[in-house]
């Protein structure tokens, strides 16, 4: 407190408190001369004693009362000021900031993060759904922690903790004629309703370069800008697929009793998936602990098994 306190200031309410200039040099660690330059300036600069001098000791003047009560208020202000800071501190510590693409927000992070948070119920977590590049952006400056992203390149400035293949595979009920296909070609989904979605993706981008390249055109059944309402179509709509990463379906697939069958275009096996930090700054607390966890359940979803972690990218 003394430190956002001015000096002469905090000292005058000591030994306003104490009554005595002897008496306060035990508790302040200065010598009786030295408080007295203190008290002395500030009696120059008010103009007016603050004291009244007696044999037994000191007490404030009318001038030292009004001044004791502003010291008093002051110092008040500044406990509270400490103790806000203090908490804010303490906050900042359990919020974990996540950027992410609609992909990993489906379900994967959601079932993630809610068991890493009954693990861990003092963690605040802020999750911000956008698309890949300005996942790193916000990880760059600073809005985020922890970036999950899809990604073709490397990117600079960021340490990639996590990278593993992430191919767009085509989702569909297990009921579905071509669900016993050890992989597919694009032309085969032509007599089958295809769901894909508006937003440039990466998955959505993969997808339309490769059906470029083969000739094939794809008119979709459905589009959206959601892929979320898109999974709900595939459950329910004859024939119905979705071209899709498998990390954003993993945890539901079983349960939903849908399959998931690779491409047979290497176009569509090129996309990345990244777990990203910032360059040159370690995670500490529980931010470093949730980047673990992630990384440990993307570890159970890395059906290529070629799940690495990585060195920071060059600047």
């Amino acid at each position: 407190m003394r430190t956002l306190l001015e000096p002469s200031l905090y000292y005058f309410s000591v030994i306003a408190q104490s009554g005595s200039l002897t008496a306060s040099t035990e508790k302040l660690g200065m010598t009786v001369s030295a408080l007295s330059r203190h008290i002395a300036k500030l009696e120059g600069d008010l103009g007016v004693p603050l004291f009244e001098r007696h044999a037994r000791g000191m007490t404030l003047s009318h001038a030292g009362e009004m001044l004791y009560r502003h010291a008093q208020r002051s110092i008040a202000d500044v406990e509270a000021l400490e103790q806000d800071i203090r908490r804010d501190v303490v906050q900042q510590a359990r919020r974990i900031r996540i950027a992410c693409t609609e992909g990993f927000a489906f379900d994967f992070l959601p079932t993630s993060l809610s068991r890493f948070r009954n693990a861990y119920p003092e963690s605040r977590v802020l999750l911000d759904v956008v698309p890949s590049h300005v996942a790193t952006q916000q990880l760059l400056s600073g809005e985020a922690e922890i970036a999950l992203t899809f990604s073709m390149k490397p990117e600079s400035g960021v340490w990639v903790r996590w990278t593993m293949s992430a191919p767009v595979m085509a989702l569909m009920r297990r009921q579905h004629p071509l669900a016993t296909r050890a992989s597919l070609r694009l032309a085969e989904l032509q007599p089958y309703p295809v769901l894909l979605q508006q937003r440039a993706t990466t998955n959505q981008q993969l997808f339309d370069i490769a059906c470029n390249v083969e000739g094939v055109d794809i008119v979709p059944a459905v589009s959206s800008q959601y892929a979320a309402a898109l999974f709900q179509f595939v459950k329910w709509m004859d024939g119905a697929i979705m071209p899709s990463g498998y990390v954003a379906v993993a945890n539901r697939i079983a349960q939903d009793d849908l399959i998931a069958i690779p491409f047979d275009n290497p176009l569509l096996q090129q996309r990345r998936l990244q777990v990203q930090t910032l360059a040159g700054r370690a995670l500490t607390g529980l931010a470093a602990t949730c980047l673990e966890w992630l990384i440990a359940d993307l570890r159970r979803a890395d059906i290529v098994g070629d799940g690495t972690a990585s060195m920071p990218a060059a600047n």
